[in-house]
């Protein structure tokens, strides 16, 4: 164990042992879905799970969803440009295409890249995050290589009667916003609806003026959240939601066409819609059936709005897929200690282009199985699932997790996981670039962890590993995909969560060694340290947060040669509450203004930081 490990481990320790924090058990008492696929306290679930609650993202005033999801041990972006660029994910050192992202547990994604266009799910709309670490593939098959990541949507229900809502926000850059919504029902039946609209004109992001290079990148968004459940009777509910997010972001690029190089000013057209309906029957009293349709579809036009008038003629790149997904989940509760899950999922693939692929469908269905067992002190948990998947035939994953008590405080957890990605179509068939001949990656998923629940607090140590075959990486040197022998992902997360003289104190650190398991060389914009504190305290009519993101360096490159710096933010807000119905709340990113190169682009430079932002909105809640 290396210096920065132990300085780690006892900065955890010393806080786990402070007699300055006061009770505060509200994490105890979280329940989330998506590690087991049935309902579980975070407490007992034997998996590494962060949790963002409704409350969470009031408090945080995040400017979309990768600024959330970045305060989550072992989670990280890298983008190029400002909102609405192209942007990476990695969880535990996993690429983008490695983590499944759910909407309401809609899986989510767009098959040509492999990723969801994260930057389309604007917070506003989120009521919570459920995110999982470590290789889920043998519950939700290939995309899970990583982790799996839960967005369940705000749905205002539990309301009797007719509820509107309306905020509005102001901010630098010349940003404006407005979120309007109306929920309301009875026992019964519950609806919602909500809008957002959003515009802002952005920065110039890129330290290139080539071409047009050096205008603001200007970005909108239009969303609309629908959603409605009627319970029919004490055995039998239904459940629908709808969602649609469209935007407009400006990027630079050199823009060609033919061979020839044109002056351009680019922008992408995007939209993002899910729909889905869910039906929950109780066929006996320990028997729930759930049967599931919903369909995704991930729509994006480029348009290169060329200044040179020789490119008059010339069209953008259109990109439309689609994903029909179809389950069926049986869960059986025997005695006291058995959970049985069994189920059938099926999906289906389409893509849509103006560029030509090898292949446009991809089919894929799949069965699974889990038992849950507790014992008291003893728990434990094993699954496996088969995937056939129409281009690359059968594959097997499974998982075994055991949890022991060794206080009632103190709990010991180890766990294996089998992981399963087929390559996505840009992989495979993009024009000029994509590798037809890739194979699907594959992955063995080793992890302990220690962790402890007390009247103070709660806290926890893991150490994880992560051995991923035949990696399918990008080359930003080719512009297309290598696949390496394998890569070897592993690493140290350290968490706690408190209340320190009426504060709340949320810190986690993660330690990572992404690297090529051949030429040993660090995974391209992995960072080997990350580190967030965050820290809130309410009173009376105000509540005021704060945060600390801290990034290490990390390379750009394959060969290691293009090293980025690494860097420090701070954010903060306050709100007041001015009565029942209204609140006033301000939002500061990168208060001290802090400059940084977020990515860098082979061909067009730097990609630099945004810079600080305000953003002040009043929220009215008539009563």
């Amino acid at each position: 164990m290396n210096k920065t490990t132990l300085a780690a481990v006892s900065s955890v320790l010393t806080l786990a042992t402070s007699p300055i924090f006061a009770a505060d058990e509200s994490h105890i008492e979280t329940t989330i879905v998506t590690a087991t696929r049935t309902e579980q306290s975070v407490a007992d679930i034997l998996a590494p799970v962060t949790v963002f609650e409704r409350a969470d993202i009031e408090r945080i005033q995040p400017n979309d969803l990768q600024e959330l999801l970045s305060r989550a041990v072992g989670v990280s972006f890298v983008r190029n440009g400002g909102r609405g660029a192209s942007t990476s994910l990695f969880v535990r050192g996993n690429q983008s295409n490695h983590t499944l992202v759910m909407i309401d547990g809609v899986r989510i994604g767009s098959a040509t890249n492999g990723t969801p266009a994260l930057t389309n799910l604007p917070p506003e709309l989120i009521e919570r995050i459920e995110i999982v670490r470590g290789s889920r593939s043998s519950l939700y098959g290939s995309e899970a290589i990583g982790g799996v990541i839960n967005i369940i949507t705000r749905k205002y229900h539990d309301t009797d009667g007719i509820q509107p809502m309306l905020q509005i926000g102001v901010g630098t850059q010349g940003t404006r916003k407005v979120l309007a919504a109306v929920s309301g029902g009875n026992e019964q039946t519950q609806a919602n609806i909500s809008i957002l609209r959003e515009e802002t004109d952005g920065v110039d992001n890129t330290s290139s003026k080539a071409g047009v290079a050096g205008d603001d990148d200007a970005f909108e968004q239009t969303a609309v959240n629908a959603s409605f459940s009627h319970k029919i009777n004490d055995k039998a509910e239904l459940f629908a939601f709808y969602q649609n997010s469209q935007t407009e972001s400006d990027y630079d690029n050199n823009c060609r066409a033919g061979g020839v190089t044109y002056t351009c000013s680019p922008y992408t057209d995007g939209e993002v819609s899910i729909a889905n309906i869910r039906g929950e029957f109780r066929p006996l009293e320990n028997w729930l059936l759930t049967l599931s349709a919903g369909e995704s579809k991930d729509e994006s036009t480029i348009d290169y709005h060329y200044v040179d008038p020789a490119a008059v003629g010339v069209s953008g790149d259109t990109f439309d897929t689609t994903r029909r997904v179809y389950s069926l989940q049986n869960d059986w509760t025997i005695g006291e200690h058995h959970v049985i899950t069994a189920g059938y999922e099926r999906f289906l693939d389409h893509v849509e282009s103006n560029l030509s692929y090898g292949e446009q469908s991809r089919a894929n269905k799949a069965y699974f199985a889990q038992w849950q067992a507790d014992f008291g002190r003893l728990n434990f948990t094993l699954g496996g699932r088969n995937d056939d998947n129409e281009q690359f035939g059968s594959n097997d994953t499974g998982n075994a997790s055991v949890g022991f008590d060794i206080t009632d405080a103190l709990k010991v957890i180890a766990s294996y996981g089998e992981g399963f990605n087929a390559p996505t179509f840009n992989d495979l068939y993009y024009p000029f670039y994509g590798v037809p001949t890739l194979e699907p990656e594959t992955s063995e998923n080793t992890e302990l962890e220690l962790r402890g629940n007390h009247q103070w607090g709660s806290w926890s140590v893991a150490r994880f590993e992560n051995d991923v075959d035949k990696l399918i990486q990008y080359n930003p040197a080719t512009f297309g995909p290598d696949q390496i022998e394998g890569a070897e992902i592993k690493g140290w997360e350290f968490s706690v969560a408190t209340e320190i003289m009426n504060w709340n104190v949320d810190a986690n650190v993660s330690l990572l060694d992404a690297t090529d398991a051949n030429s040993g060389l660090d995974l391209r914009r992995r960072a080997d340290k990350q580190a967030n504190l965050d820290v809130g305290r309410e009173w009376q009519h105000w509540s005021v947060s704060g945060s600390l993101r801290l990034v290490s360096s990390r390379y750009e490159d394959t060969a290691n040669n293009d090293e980025l710096g690494g860097y420090g933010l701070d954010d903060g807000t306050v709100s007041y509450r001015v009565n029942e119905q209204v609140k006033l709340q301000l939002a500061l990113k990168n208060i001290f203004d802090k400059e940084y190169v977020s990515a860098r682009s082979f061909s067009f430079g730097d990609y630099l930081s945004i810079g600080r932002e305000a953003m002040f909105s009043i929220t009215y809640t008539p009563k």
